[in-house]
């Protein structure tokens, strides 16, 4: 990568210096911290202060700013990882969720002002969900909001569409980059096109350990920097946010400074070289492989299991045809089986949706029946390609098995866990927009030019106009059409969706997605199916 950027540089007349890696190491290891005492550091940090009694839980901001040596000592939980519920450091699905309702419940009392529980009956709740969710969490979510909260009513809403409410676009190919996932999603006409859907597993968060990784190797002079640490965690995440740039002409040996603020003790002001890392490690959205996936599918499915339909077992949870085939890009072989026995046809996409979302449904004909048999040598499965015959024992199957003898369908890209969704996020779009306009040009045109990148990890400088540059490098045939676009009036894209929301709150028009505590009583979250304007 660093050999690319400076061949790229090279080429656009930008002037590259043979020994500034030297440079840096050179001048990082002879530097020292000044020290500040606290009386003098005018950016001095409010520590969170533990009172005698102390309390249970501490959430938010506050939670960062707890001195590491705090009587008693407190562990940090993020009940949410990856875009994913974090099964990895809960022991229960209960406490899981117990602390997802702890920061909700929070957030209302102390950022809303809403108190008093009791008052919470006279409001509505619109919850922002994934554009591909998981069933059994939006369910969860739903008894949480109605049972424990008591909100008089409740309606859900996809992430994506939520942005364009925000931002006022009535259609858009919507990017949005956050701390640890980056989805991406053709909205058109107030719906998520269900085939453009992806979901990948990185971001900032990555850049901000590939930076710091990056440091280390140049001698960084804070060597003792230990991201699992709360103050270190802050100090890079604003070292991130102030040095790291996706602007070419600002890539050049140059001088930094920082403060590192510990509780109880003085402030150290480090100073400190760096050359191309500040561009390389945002670079990691288009090579995804210098990020550290390592730790992200621990845990995955060991407390909450894979949604299934209730009539013939298959999993349910929604999936897109572009999801698919960029999984089955990267999806390394079933064990026991050949590369070429793993290709199923996940690009076989039905073109209405179903009621479970099955993108190779061919393949679960190979040995399930449609509706529930009273003995297991009842009718054949259901065969597509050929006709009954006497008897019905000698038809074939999908699989060109007979039914008897059919094996146990291997898993398809989307039912396995052994693959973690990470591609380049170039090529990720590309594949979005392609699902979407199903080969109209007009409309691969309309979303080329309608890309809109909202969260905070699409917040470093120069990032709009160099993922506009790789588009048009990927697709010369419509460099004219590709437009990177942000949120209008100055609007922070971190908070684009949450705004999206609220609007979508007050439309007239969602009278009929929302859920009441009578309906819910009587029917539970299978609801969901008829109140979603998707199809759930």
């Amino acid at each position: 990568m660093s050999a690319e950027l400076k061949t790229h540089m090279r080429q656009n007349k930008r002037r590259t210096l043979p020994n500034s890696k030297e440079m840096v190491i050179n001048y990082n290891r002879r530097t020292v911290p000044e020290t500040i005492s606290e009386h003098n550091d005018p950016m001095r940090v409010e520590w969170t202060e533990i009172p005698d009694v102390a309390p249970e839980y501490i959430v938010g901001q506050a939670a960062l700013r707890i001195p590491d040596e705090s009587t008693p000592r407190y562990k940090l939980y993020w009940p949410m990882k990856y875009g994913w519920c974090n099964e990895r450091d809960y022991k229960s699905k209960r406490l899981l969720f117990l602390d997802i309702s702890l920061i909700l419940e929070d957030a209302i009392k102390n950022q809303l002002g809403l108190t008093s529980k009791k008052d919470w009956l006279q409001y509505s709740c619109v919850f922002v969900i994934p554009d591909l969710y998981e069933k059994s969490y939006v369910t969860q979510v739903l008894e949480m909001l109605m049972r424990e909260f008591s909100f008089a009513r409740v309606c859900f809403i996809q992430e994506s569409l939520a942005a364009t409410f925000g931002a006022g676009f009535t259609s858009a190919c919507v990017v949005d980059i956050g701390a640890q996932k980056t989805s991406i999603c053709c909205v058109e006409e107030g719906m998520c096109i269900e085939n453009s859907r992806v979901n990948l597993k990185y971001g900032g968060s990555d850049v901000t350990e590939a930076f710091v990784k990056m440091m280390l190797y140049d001698h960084f002079p804070y060597a003792d920097i230990n991201l699992w640490r709360r103050y270190d965690f802050l100090l890079a995440e604003e070292l991130k946010k102030n040095i790291c740039t996706m602007n070419e002409a600002s890539v050049s040996v140059q001088v930094f400074d920082f403060h590192l603020r510990i509780a109880g003790q003085d402030t150290r002001k480090y100073n400190f070289k760096a050359y191309d890392e500040v561009h390389l490690a945002p670079m990691g959205y288009f090579q995804p492989s210098i990020f550290d996936h390592s730790l992200k599918l621990n845990g995955r499915r060991t407390l909450i299991s894979r949604s299934v339909d209730i009539y013939d077992g298959q999993p349910n949870d929604p999936t897109s045809a572009a999801q698919s085939e960029l999984l089955t890009a990267i999806a390394p072989p079933l064990n026991g089986q050949v590369n070429g026995d793993t290709q199923s046809g996940t690009l076989d996409v039905q073109s209405t949706p179903s009621r479970s979302q099955q993108v190779n449904a061919l393949s679960r004909l190979q040995e399930a029946e449609a509706t529930p048999r009273s003995s297991v040598a009842g009718s054949p499965a259901p065969d597509v390609t050929s006709t009954p015959q006497a008897g019905g024992a000698g038809t074939p199957a999908v699989g060109g098995q007979s039914q008897s003898t059919s094996q146990p369908r291997a898993p398809t890209v989307e039912e396995r866990d052994d693959i973690l969704p990470t591609f380049p996020l170039d090529s990720a779009i590309l594949m979005s927009i392609a699902h979407a306009a199903r080969s109209d040009e007009r409309k691969m045109r309309d979303f080329l030019g309608g890309i809109m990148v909202v969260g905070g990890g699409s917040l470093i400088n120069g990032f709009h106009s160099f993922l506009e540059e790789r588009l048009q490098a990927l697709r010369p045939g419509f460099a004219k059409e590709i437009m990177i676009g942000t949120p209008p009036r100055d609007l922070d894209p971190q908070v684009v969706v949450w705004k999206g929301a609220s609007v979508f709150g007050k439309l007239s028009g969602t009278n009929d997605s929302w859920i009441g505590q009578l309906e819910y009583d009587r029917l539970g979250h299978r609801l969901m199916a008829y109140k979603c304007m998707w199809a759930y």
